[in-house]
């Protein structure tokens, strides 16, 4: 991957700088853009998508392009204008370079972050697949629009759809969240506990794109450990954590009256298979949990 030229959009987030740590160390150029000002010394690029605004210099000789940006699904309450933002977050900056696309004459691949909670929840008893359709939820309609606009690169170049699951870092993310009424011993599940959690540990995702970028492979892609329980990825966090999970679940009505529609990110699970990838070779570092949270322990 030494002649990869790689540029990433959302790469001074929790992801982003995973991978752009993961590429710079296999000795791929690595640029990175910014709605800061340009520092071509650090390889950073400003641009504003709502603006329609990029420094050019970040283009030249461009071979990969990694676009992982999207307001947080969790951050705020779903109001109508939320849910439109999450959307515009995604939609607008892949459409804007897709626009650009015509003047990169070296793009080969464009690889998009997508989401894995696309699936219809309403079965819990199967596993769900790259190649199964879309639910009606607003999860499946933000991944749903999301791909769509990244096949705008389609005439340009390959493409591949990263469906990330719940990212498990040392420091941030989910993980962090979930950690601190935990420390305080406030151990329990959500709702019944029975909904499936996918997750990843964050050097596995990370190394997904950089295997989607070394063969060069295009479709949507599952990312996600042997996906858990609800209960079970309580269980064993605790237990990591030196706690024991004690007190009762969290009722479901109470999440839906705290969060509204947004406790369906909770409430509402997915058991998506990572056969795909594991298929064409790729394999997890961590592919249990307890060996995940275990090494993300470590580095706390």
């Amino acid at each position: 991957m030494e002649n990869e030229v790689v540029l990433v959009a959302g790469g001074t987030g929790l992801i982003g700088q995973q991978i752009v740590h993961l590429f710079k160390t296999n000795g791929s150029e690595v640029r990175v853009l910014s709605r800061g000002k340009s520092n071509a010394s650090k390889s950073i690029f400003h641009w504003d998508p709502d603006k329609k605004e990029i420094d050019k210099a970040a283009l030249h000789d461009v071979t990969v392009i990694i676009n992982l940006v999207g307001s947080g699904i969790a951050e705020k309450r779903w109001t109508a204008s939320r849910k439109k933002e999450i959307i515009d977050s995604r939609v607008q900056p892949t459409l804007f370079l897709a626009s650009l696309a015509p003047e990169i004459s070296t793009l080969k691949q464009y690889v998009s972050a997508s989401g894995i909670n696309c699936y219809d929840t309403s079965d819990s008893s199967r596993i769900y697949n790259e190649e199964d359709a879309f639910g009606t939820d607003f999860l499946s309609t933000v991944v749903q629009q999301w791909e769509k606009a990244a096949d705008a690169f389609l005439p340009y170049c390959k493409v591949a759809k990263v469906r990330i699951s719940m990212v498990l870092a040392a420091h941030g993310g989910a993980l962090e969240t979930i950690i601190q009424p935990m420390k305080y011993g406030f151990t329990s599940a959500f709702g019944t506990g029975k909904q499936w959690m996918p997750w990843i540990h964050i050097n596995d995702l990370a190394r997904v794109f950089e295997f989607i970028v070394a063969n060069q492979l295009t479709g949507s892609f599952n990312a996600t450990g042997k996906v858990v329980s609800n209960e079970k990825f309580t269980q064993v966090l605790a237990a990591t954590l030196g706690k024991k999970k004690w007190l009762p679940n969290v009722p479901s009505f109470v999440l839906k009256f705290a969060l509204g529609e947004m406790s369906t990110v909770v409430l509402d699970g997915v058991y998506a298979s990572s056969e795909k990838l594991k298929n064409l070779g790729f394999n997890y570092a961590f592919e249990e949990l307890e060996s995940a949270l275990t090494d993300l322990r470590g580095r706390r």
